[in-house]
């Protein structure tokens, strides 16, 4: 359901976190998933409340927006070539390098927590993350992803 349209995008080299934002978001833009506003919203809320997370010594962000930006419920993936700066989640000045990205396009409120608990779960399963930094191809991605039960 969450994977429905298979957005993932691998060894991108986006300059900056907007470029990153901006690439993922015309993704869900182009399926139909999000409003024109969406970008704006998620860079906002990002400078607002910070999602980067460092699990395992790897760099993950979990960038996502209010509900009423989203039409149809989506994850969109990217994962980087060079590893970009972002705010560490519960603090507004502690910088790590993030290699994967995770953009959350959610329609109810009560997926986004239900959501971010699947995928910290997921992401501190042993290997998950060094496997996502590895996959070159949609099907690798999406392979792994269904292997630890997101749907």
């Amino acid at each position: 359901m969450f994977f429905d349209h298979q957005i993932a995008l691998v060894k991108k080299t986006p300059k900056t976190t907007e470029e990153a934002f901006e690439l993922l978001s015309n993704e869900l833009l182009k399926n139909h998933c999000v409003t024109d506003d969406f970008y704006k919203n998620i860079v906002q809320r990002e400078k607002t409340f910070p999602t980067g997370l460092k699990i395992n010594d790897i760099g993950v962000a979990i960038p996502h927006t209010d509900s009423q930006y989203v039409t149809n419920s989506q994850i969109a993936f990217m994962s980087l070539e060079n590893p970009l700066s972002f705010i560490e989640m519960g603090t507004n000045d502690k910088e790590i390098k993030v290699s994967l990205l995770f953009m959350l396009a959610l329609k109810e409120p009560h997926e986004q927590l239900e959501m971010l608990q699947s995928l910290i779960e997921m992401f501190q399963m042993p290997g998950v993350l060094e496997s996502l930094l590895t996959v070159n191809t949609v099907e690798e991605y999406l392979a792994i992803i269904k292997n630890y039960g997101l749907r």
